[in-house]
C-alpha cells in the first residue's frame, strides 16, 4: 500500500494553526512532538514505532525501527529536541520506501549524530538530505572538510562525469545529482561550524561558476561534434548575487549574455539557450538555477542576448539610472580574448556618472502608490513584511539600502555634509546585517517562508551579526529597515522638492 505523503510545513510550527490541514492522528502527533520532554525518548519512540507500524512492510520497519531506537535518544541531547524530531518525522516520510536509503541508514550509525545536527536546523536542508542517499556520506566523522575556496575542487568533481553519454536526460540528472552533492558539502560546514556565511557565500558563487564552466564544456563539445564549430568570441555577464560573490543557498543567477560578430546570430542564441536549458530545466533531480535574463538590454521579452555594439550602445546612452548601479556589481565570469574585451568595456561604463535626478526620479516611482498618489513618507508600512527576518523586497530592505549606499558613496548634495560618515558606517552595518541573515533565511526556507525561523538557524544567527538575543536581532533588523526607508525618503523629497 502506498503511503499518503505528510503535508505539513516545512518547519515545526509555533502553533497547530499554521496552515495546516491534517488529520487527528498527525495533530496528536505534532502536539505530542511539542511537548516531547514531558514523554522523554522511550515513549516518543513508541509514538513513531506506532506511527509508521501499518505504511510500511516488516522488512522496512525492521530496520527503520533500529535506526529510530538509536537516533532518537541522540535528537534528546540537543538543545532544540521538538524541531530535530519534527524533521525526522518528515525525513523518514520522504524516504520510508527507499529501501536504499534505509538500509544504509541502519548499517552507518556513526553519521546518526551528524544528521541529528542536520534534522535540528531546518526543513529545507533535511529536503534535500533526503533526496539522495549518497549526501549520508558527507555527514560521515572521517569525511573531512573539503572546502578551499577555489573553483578547481568544483571544477574537478564535475569533470568525473562522463559526457560522451548521449542521453541528454541522463547527463542533465548526472549533472544535477553532483551539483546537489556540492551544495550539500557546504551546507553542512555552515550547520558544522566549519565555515562562516560570508565564506559560505563564496563557495556557492564558487560552485555557481564552476557549474556554468563545465555546462559551456558540454556545449561547446556537442557544436563540435555537430557543426564543427569552436564558439569563443562571447562573453556571461553575472548580476546581483552572483555578480558579487555573494551567493545563497537558493540564489537564482542574473546572466546576460553578450556576443561578437565570428559567427552567425543563431548559433549564439543556440548556446545561450542551451546553458538556460541545462542549469534550469527541471527533470526527475529537480533544476540546478533559476536563470533570470531581464537585464539584458531588450528585457524581459526581447532576444535571449546582444551583440557588444548593442550592449555597449544601450549603457552609455539608453540605460536606466538603477541599471548603471545593478551594473557596478556585475563581472564576467568566463575566459578569453572577447570576455577581456567586455571586462574592460565595464570598467568603462561602470565610471559613467549617474544623475542625481535620474535615479531619484526612478526611486520615486518605483515606490509611490500611483493609485493613491500617497506621499513615499508615509509608505513604509504599505512596503513592509510582517516576517522580521523578510530583507530582500520590503520597505528600507536590501533594494533600498542599495540605493541609499549609492547616494552616500558619491557624497551628492541631497545629504548634508554633518550626516555622512555616521550613516555611511550605519548603511555598511545594515548591509553586513542583510546579507546574513538572507543567507540563513535560504537556508531554512525554499519557497514560502513561514512566520518564524528554526532555533538552531536563530542561533546561527545570532552569533553571526554579534547580539545578544533574538529580541535584540529582531530590534537591529526592524529599526534598521525603518530608519534606511526614512534616510532615503528624506534624500528623495528634498531633491523633489528643489
Amino acid at each position: 500500500m502506498l503511503q499518503k505523503k505528510l503535508h505539513i510545513p516545512i518547519n515545526l510550527p509555533l502553533t497547530l494553526n499554521d496552515d495546516i490541514e491534517v488529520d487527528e492522528t498527525i495533530t496528536n502527533l505534532i502536539k505530542s512532538i511539542q511537548s516531547c520532554n514531558k514523554i522523554g525518548a522511550k515513549s516518543t519512540f513508541k509514538l513513531y514505532e506506532d506511527f509508521f507500524s501499518k505504511k510500511t512492510s516488516k522488512y522496512i520497519k525492521n530496520n527503520l525501527n533500529f535506526f529510530l531506537k538509536k537516533i532518537i535518544p541522540i535528537i534528546f541531547l540537543s538543545k532544540h529536541t521538538n524541531e530535530g524530531l519534527y524533521q525526522l518525522l518528515r525525513l523518514i516520510d520522504n524516504i520510508v520506501f527507499n529501501f536504499s536509503y534505509i538500509d544504509t541508514l541502519k548499517t552507518n550509525m556513526f553519521i546518526y549524530e551528524n544528521l541529528s545536527k542536520v534534522l535540528s536546523f531546518s526543513g529545507h536542508i533535511t529536503n534535500v538530505v533526503s533526496k539522495d542517499v549518497k549526501l549520508l556520506e558527507i555527514l560521515q566523522p572521517d569525511y573531512g572538510f573539503r572546502l578551499n575556496g577555489n573553483k578547481t575542487f568544483y571544477k574537478n568533481s564535475f569533470e568525473k562525469i562522463d559526457t560522451s553519454n548521449s542521453n541528454e536526460e541522463v547527463l542533465l540528472d548526472t549533472l544535477r545529482r553532483t551539483h546537489r552533492i556540492l551544495k550539500f558539502q557546504i551546507l553542512f560546514a555552515i550547520i558544522n561550524n566549519d565555515i562562516d556565511v560570508k565564506r559560505a557565500a563564496t563557495e556557492f558563487s564558487l560552485l555557481a561558476e564552476a557549474t556554468i564552466d563545465f555546462s559551456l564544456k558540454v556545449i561547446n563539445k556537442k557544436n563540435l561534434i555537430e557543426h564543427n564549430i569552436v564558439c569563443k568570441d562571447f562573453s556571461i555577464i553575472a548580476y546581483g548575487r552572483f555578480g558579487t560573490n555573494s551567493m545563497t543557498a537558493n540564489s537564482d543567477v542574473d546572466l546576460v549574455f553578450v556576443y561578437g560578430g565570428k559567427f552567425k546570430k543563431n548559433i549564439y542564441i543556440s548556446i545561450f539557450k542551451q546553458l538556460i536549458k541545462i542549469l534550469s530545466t527541471k527533470t526527475t533531480e529537480g533544476y540546478i538555477y533559476e536563470v533570470d535574463t531581464k537585464l539584458k538590454p531588450s528585457g524581459k521579452f526581447g532576444p535571449v542576448a546582444c551583440t557588444y555594439e548593442s550592449f555597449k550602445k544601450y549603457h552609455e546612452i539608453e540605460s536606466f539610472a538603477w541599471e548603471k548601479i545593478a551594473l557596478k556589481k556585475a563581472r564576467v565570469i568566463n575566459d578569453g580574448t572577447f570576455s577581456k574585451k567586455v571586462r574592460n568595456l565595464l570598467d568603462k561604463l561602470i565610471a559613467l556618472p549617474i544623475s542625481d535626478s535620474d535615479i531619484t526620479e526612478e526611486i520615486h516611482k518605483m515606490r509611490i502608490n500611483k493609485n493613491e498618489g500617497e506621499s513615499i513618507s508615509n509608505d513604509f508600512k504599505k512596503n513592509s513584511s510582517p516576517n522580521w527576518f523578510e530583507t530582500k523586497y520590503v520597505g528600507g530592505g536590501q533594494r533600498d539600502l542599495e540605493f541609499l549606499m549609492y547616494f552616500y558613496r558619491n557624497e551628492t548634495d541631497l545629504i548634508p555634509r554633518y550626516e555622512i560618515d555616521k550613516n555611511k558606517l550605519f548603511c555598511k552595518k545594515m548591509e553586513n546585517v542583510f546579507f546574513k541573515t538572507d543567507q540563513i533565511v535560504n537556508i531554512c526556507f525554499f519557497d514560502k517562508k513561514q512566520s518564524h525561523l528554526p532555533n538552531d538557524a536563530v542561533n546561527t544567527l545570532i552569533k553571526e551579526v554579534n547580539v545578544k538575543d533574538l529580541g535584540s536581532l529582531k530590534s537591529l533588523i526592524n529599526q534598521g529597515k525603518i530608519e534606511i526607508f526614512k534616510l532615503l525618503n528624506q534624500i528623495l523629497e528634498s531633491k523633489l522638492i528643489k
